[in-house]
């Protein structure tokens, strides 16, 4: 009898801890990014931790060691979906790729943010979307570069993303906006993007040595970097201004290497983002589409508290997440 009892309050008390356990896991949330370690990311887990620490929430942040590794960050989702966590926030690296587990999470009930892309499956309970507004990116862009090249001359764009959709609306985007305020601006070279940074080098090293640009637009952080290397490799490249979009570098851009970056608001983005999985979470309704203002960087404006908030990462207690 009594080994009986001994037996049943094992069984009770491991009992009670796997309710623990649920219960602890379903309060972390999992937010899978590109990358990690990187000036557009890391404001995103800023504002991600923020607001789960003000909801009484847990944040499980990881990612590949690089973008373009769609693979392995598809198996972190997959990943994170089997340890039945609260939630999903995801920045997916390729739209078509990942639109099967975005729907396996849903059709399991758990709530799915996706970030800076639109997948395709329509938002809906257990999905939602918020991204950077690549309208008013494409506005701040084509208007800056007007201002720049005061209405006329020619440029190129090279890192078009054309593995995420995000990446494509964003180059359409721009070149419609361009029309209206400098039609008079000419596009001589379209170039297509990839996350390789020398890549991304050498296609800027080739259009300055064979094509006459008054100005290079690059789509992409890492199309940014590269046009940056190639101008300090040219021989004359003074007068070559660079535009750039995602957040980067930020001493080429004091030193006016670079003229300006069209910057995503990924603090606030995260923190929409985390604001609104938390509600699924409680079978909550949140908007399905959230667009969040991108904001120019210049080197006349780095310094105003707007920027300076956005990257305010490393001041940020992370020994509670």
């Amino acid at each position: 009898m009594a080994k009986r009892i001994s037996i049943a309050a094992v069984a009770w008390g491991l009992a009670i801890t796997g309710l623990s356990g649920c219960r602890n896991q379903s309060s972390t949330i999992a937010v899978i990014p590109r990358t990690t370690a990187t000036l557009l990311w890391e404001p995103m887990h800023l504002g991600a931790a923020e607001e789960a620490r003000e909801s009484g929430m847990h944040v499980y942040w990881n990612a590949p060691a690089g973008e373009g590794d769609v693979e392995k960050q598809l198996n972190e989702f997959s990943s994170c979906l089997a340890r039945h966590y609260g939630g999903i926030i995801f920045a997916p690296d390729e739209t078509l790729a990942s639109r099967s587990v975005v729907l396996d999470a849903v059709r399991s009930k758990t709530p799915v943010v996706v970030v800076d892309d639109q997948l395709g499956p329509p938002a809906g309970p257990f999905l939602s979307y918020v991204s950077s507004d690549e309208v008013a990116g494409a506005q701040l862009a084509a208007q800056r570069l007007a201002t720049l090249l005061h209405g006329r001359g020619a440029i190129a764009i090279i890192g078009i993303n054309t593995r995420l959709e995000s990446g494509i609306s964003r180059e359409e985007e721009f070149e419609r906006i361009l029309g209206q305020v400098a039609p008079s601006i000419q596009i001589v070279r379209r170039s297509f993007g990839d996350p390789n940074v020398t890549h991304q080098q050498q296609i800027a090293q080739e259009i300055l040595e064979s094509q006459k640009v008054n100005a290079i637009l690059a789509m992409t952080g890492e199309a940014t970097r590269g046009a940056y290397f190639a101008k300090l490799a040219a021989a004359s490249p003074a007068d070559v201004a660079i535009v750039g979009f995602d957040q980067d570098m930020l001493t080429p851009i004091r030193s006016g290497e670079v003229d300006s970056v069209v910057l995503q608001n990924t603090r606030e983005i995260g923190r929409i983002a985390t604001a609104n999985l938390n509600a699924e979470m409680h079978g909550k309704r949140v908007p399905p589409i959230t667009l969040v203002p991108p904001l120019l960087l210049t080197r006349e404006n780095m310094d105003d508290p707007q920027i300076k908030r956005l990257l305010e990462f490393n001041e940020f207690d992370w020994s509670e997440q």
